[in-house]
């Protein structure tokens, strides 16, 4: 049937002529096409059909597959890390050590016996401690020019000892309890000092320990944190020679001299880490040997370690040789890192009598100051070898082949 036809103009219409419509089947369902029209009249007015259950077929194109051009190789960027420039260095300044007086007198500038001595720097004061005298455990100096040096005062301006007692395995009548070498560093935001001390008797030898104690300033007063932290227990006279370091990355270490057993195998330096408040060893450390004794001018012994890192390169010095003779020295090894492997330079040793003018130098400690490398170590006076150990500072210079050259002798 047609439908929606509107009346057109007021003229006779003629009625207009279907062909048949064509007929599809699909799914035996009939579906009615648009017949073709025959009248010009309907050409613009087209009329439709209703059909029944019409559906409309719709096949979609196949999508065309997607070719993806692989991604581009770019080679992966190295960056090379960048080499930590070197600080300038500066010529060393001589710093000649006065004093007024040989005698440990509180208000008075000291230049009397300084055994193996150790230097720290702490908010515009430098402290030196040494080997016991004077009947001080920890006999301590301070500074502020490196050049006039004062016994350390209490608070009240009384003579005063840094370390204020020492533990029960500690042996000794004297009332310097015959401690020997300290070594003071700050550990863990306070301050830890570490010296050797007689523990007992072994093979008619005077066998050492190693004890630390802990302080919230330099200038103490040190609380003993109790059992000795190394005794050797295979070596006649021990451990001695404590040297507290924390390197660049800010971790504790210490060394120490391993004296030897008779007829069995010679003295050594050792090094251990320590835990990050440097109270004892960090939990699984091991000790290892980073020097054995081994050369002539060494005589029976070496002793006294101590490390500085100085524009990129790591050096251990060290002392060797009998101490109360002329014939004690310094030499230093180039290390590789703390732990080592370190290698002794030619020329050693590096300080000696001849050398430096004074008899037997050693129990040296580096120290960096304003960008240039200084050791504090200890020298008998001329003509008094085996009497007075005066502290003498020297300056040094670091040469472009990593050797060290003495610009001073203090």
């Amino acid at each position: 049937m047609v439908s929606g036809c509107a009346a057109g103009p007021s003229q006779p219409v003629s009625t207009p002529t279907f062909s048949d419509p064509k007929v599809e089947v699909t799914n035996s369902e009939t579906s009615f096409v648009e017949p073709e029209q025959t009248s010009s009249w309907l050409t613009s007015r087209k009329p439709y059909l209703f059909v029944e259950s019409t559906t409309v077929v719709t096949k979609k194109p196949k999508p065309k597959p997607v070719v993806v051009a692989p991604a581009p190789v770019v080679a992966p960027v190295v960056v090379k890390p960048k080499k930590p420039k070197k600080v300038s260095q500066k010529h060393p300044k001589p710093f000649n050590v006065t004093g007024a007086t040989t005698s440990w007198s509180v208000g008075s500038t000291y230049d009397g016996i300084f055994a193996d001595p150790e230097i720290v720097f702490h908010k515009g004061m430098w402290y030196a401690y040494a080997t016991n005298t004077s009947h001080l455990k920890v006999p301590t100096l301070t500074s502020t020019d490196l050049v006039n040096w004062y016994p350390i005062k209490d608070g009240n301006g009384n003579r005063y000892d840094v370390l204020s007692s020492v533990p029960g395995w500690v042996q000794g009548s004297d009332g310097g309890a015959g401690l020997w070498a300290p070594s003071v560093a700050k550990m863990g935001g306070s301050w830890t000092l570490a010296y050797s001390a007689q523990q007992s008797i072994m093979g008619g030898e005077r066998h050492n320990c190693i004890g630390l104690a802990r302080s919230s300033r330099p200038g103490g007063p040190f609380t003993p944190t109790g059992d000795p932290l190394e005794c050797a227990p295979t070596s006649q006279l021990g451990a001695i020679d404590p040297e507290l370091y924390v390197d660049s990355k800010g971790k504790n270490w210490m060394m120490w001299k391993f004296s030897g057993v008779v007829n069995q195998r010679p003295a050594g330096i050792f090094i251990r880490q320590l835990n990050k408040r440097g109270t004892t060893w960090k939990y699984n450390s091991e000790a290892k040997e980073i020097l054995t004794l081994q050369d002539s001018w060494e005589g029976n012994t070496i002793e006294n370690p101590a490390l500085v890192e100085f524009r990129g390169v790591t050096y251990l010095f060290y002392s060797a040789n009998a101490f109360i003779t002329d014939n004690y020295a310094t030499g230093y090894a180039i290390c590789k890192s703390v732990t080592g492997p370190c290698k002794r330079v030619s020329g050693n040793p590096f300080m000696s009598t001849s050398i430096v003018g004074y008899g037997g130098p050693g129990g040296a400690s580096p120290f960096i100051y304003n960008n240039s490398l200084h050791l504090i170590y200890h020298a008998w006076e001329p003509g008094q070898t085996g009497g007075l150990r005066r502290m003498r500072i020297a300056g040094l210079w670091q040469g472009k082949d990593k050797l060290l050259r003495l610009v001073h002798n203090g």
